[in-house]
């Protein structure tokens, strides 16, 4: 009978322990995932470089987009396809490669300019939209951690005649497992943000952007899981972000040749997370042709890095995208 007893309690105690490890692995996939941009989605809704920078003036002297009407809505949809390699899918500390696997990503995204007002020195548009992502992993290993996400977001876009921009907005994401139907994660983003675009030559532009913003998250409690005298929260992953990017859009022929990096800092302060700072960098490159004025397709590589402080697990973590993807928009 003890022997009984005790065989029930190891496996139930090595059950516990695997589902810890699930558990954490998921949490290490949740902070590597890619969330939904809104000035990206709205980017996208736009015409291509030869044509985006057509504007009417308007009243403050600011250049007034064409790609909005003068009055009531314009609504635009997308729906973006990419198959990628991802080396490290589960952002796990350690070697570059770890539990590699083919990617496949589908998006369809909507959204809506409110208008355009004019407003002290600038021209104002009102943004809402929404995006749902299903993100599946070709290895079967890891199946097990396909998940669905959800955007939305509604903001404010200032655009001034210098060519410097800046918007406040709010944004939702979700993510939930496929498998299982379970919510992992939730956020609300208040944010602020400016960006300037610039020329370099005749074939050339350049765009700077910052932004900041608050991550209200919630997701599960790591069962066992403790740090000295911290506690775990279910609102462990929130923190304040504040990042920096610098992008060239190199026009040749048709090919649009896009290089990027990006540098963002992290400041978390819930639960076992209390004290941890993150600093990450990603650099891209990335080429698209546009079969037509709607519909294009692109080629990607991404590599990034985080490195991690202030808590005893280690979050640092190295990974690399490589793939391809079509995108077909339209406005209306």
């Amino acid at each position: 009978m003890k022997k009984i007893t005790f065989i029930s309690s190891l496996t139930l105690l090595l059950a516990a322990f695997t589902y810890g490890q699930t558990q954490q692995q998921i949490r290490n996939r949740i902070e590597g995932a890619d969330r939904p941009d809104a000035a990206k989605q709205i980017s996208s809704s736009k015409k291509s470089s030869t044509s985006s920078s057509s504007s009417n003036p308007s009243d403050s002297g600011a250049q007034r987009p064409v790609i909005l009407r003068e009055n009531g809505i314009s609504a635009y949809f997308g729906y973006d396809t990419k198959y990628f390699y991802r080396s490290n899918p589960l952002a796990t500390d350690g070697k570059l490669k770890q539990q590699a696997t083919g990617m496949w990503t589908n998006t369809f995204y909507a959204g809506a300019g409110l208008g355009v007002f004019d407003y002290s020195d600038s021209v104002v548009t009102p943004y809402i939209g929404g995006s749902w992502t299903s993100n599946e992993y070709v290895e079967s290993e890891i199946d097990s951690f396909n998940y669905n996400s959800t955007g939305a977001y509604a903001l404010l876009l200032f655009q001034y005649g210098n060519g410097w921009s800046a918007r406040a907005g709010i944004s939702y994401a979700n993510d939930r497992s496929a498998d299982n139907d379970t919510e992992d994660y939730k956020e609300f983003q208040p944010n602020l943000g400016v960006m300037k675009s610039y020329t370099i030559n005749d074939s050339a532009t350049a765009i700077f952007d910052a932004t900041i913003g608050r991550h209200l998250a919630e997701s599960f409690v790591i069962a066992g899981l403790t740090d000295g005298g911290k506690t775990a929260s279910e609102k462990e992953l929130s923190n304040t972000e504040y990042a920096l990017s610098y992008t060239v859009n190199y026009s040749f022929n048709d090919i649009l040749i896009s290089p990027k990096y990006r540098i963002s800092y992290k400041d978390y302060d819930k639960g076992l997370n209390d004290g941890r700072s993150d600093l990450s960098h990603d650099i891209s490159l990335k080429a698209a042709y546009p079969i037509t004025d709607s519909f294009k397709l692109s080629v990607f590589y991404s590599y990034s890095t985080r490195s991690s402080d202030g808590t005893t697990i280690s979050y640092d973590y190295k990974s690399y995208d490589t793939g391809a993807g079509l995108g077909l928009n339209a406005r209306f």
